[in-house]
């Protein structure tokens, strides 16, 4: 039943319907520029070469130069996995890492390791045949990225779909919202991970996970029909006043 919304529930959904913008530019950006600058990033250092060993060093270079560094410091928490480096001479400075192993939780000030360094930035660390990447080396995580960008861009269709609910002034339950914005995320992120794990290509995420989503809200709306007959408009079961 549609009822006729007040002047607070008509802005109320005007200013969520234009809410939805947000997580619109957020999906143009993951698909138009993330992904795009990400694939040419993995391609080219997957296919650099190695510098020839007798060429200067320069700042910025297109082949991977393997320099010897001295660990001035690590820094081990909870969120902060770096090491301090000095002692090159064409780089010096602080490499983060996502995670405190294999090499980072055994390193101590004096050491001294060999960075694999691309374009500026030290893409791995290798001490006595340990290995660990840095967080700045070039990872295919393109299924990852597309499951981020498919949900983004359908919370931008809830959003505008739940404001003009709100500004028609049919009833929506605050209960609803949460279980569709629930599935919504669900949809996209199982897809996202099992296509990761899978080695599947990236746009094979949104093909199965819009599908996946529009079912769930229309199971989601199925349920939830029928429960607010003659309610006033706006949300309610802790509503948005009418």
């Amino acid at each position: 039943m549609t009822h006729r919304p007040s002047p607070w529930t008509r802005t109320g959904g005007a200013l969520l319907a234009a809410a939805a913008l947000v997580p619109a530019a957020a999906a143009w950006y993951v698909f138009a520029v993330r992904m795009p600058d990400d694939t040419e990033r993995s391609r080219s250092y997957a296919a650099a070469a190695t510098c020839p060993a007798e060429s200067p060093g320069t700042a910025v270079e297109e082949c991977v130069r393997t320099v010897p560094f001295t660990v001035s410091g690590t820094v081990l928490r909870h969120k902060d996995h770096l090491a301090t480096l000095d002692g090159a001479p064409s780089w010096s400075g602080t490499v983060r890492f996502g995670n405190p192993g294999p090499l980072l939780e055994d390193l101590k000030p004096g050491d001294r390791v060999d960075g694999a360094v691309w374009r500026g930035q030290v893409m791995r660390l290798e001490r006595a045949g340990v290995a660990q990447a840095s967080v700045d080396e070039p990872r295919e995580e393109a299924q990852l990225i597309a499951g981020l960008g498919t949900a983004v861009a359908l919370l931008a269709v809830l959003a505008a779909a739940l404001g003009a609910l709100l500004f028609t002034g049919r009833p929506t339950t605050i209960a609803l919202a949460r279980a569709l914005v629930f599935w919504t995320l669900f949809s996209c992120v199982m897809p996202a991970v099992l296509a990761f794990w899978a080695g599947l290509p990236w746009w094979s995420v949104p093909v199965a996970a819009v599908p996946t989503a529009l079912f769930a809200a229309e199971a989601v709306r199925r349920r939830n029909a029928g429960k607010v007959p003659g309610e006033p408009q706006g949300f309610v079961d802790g509503r948005l006043p009418a």
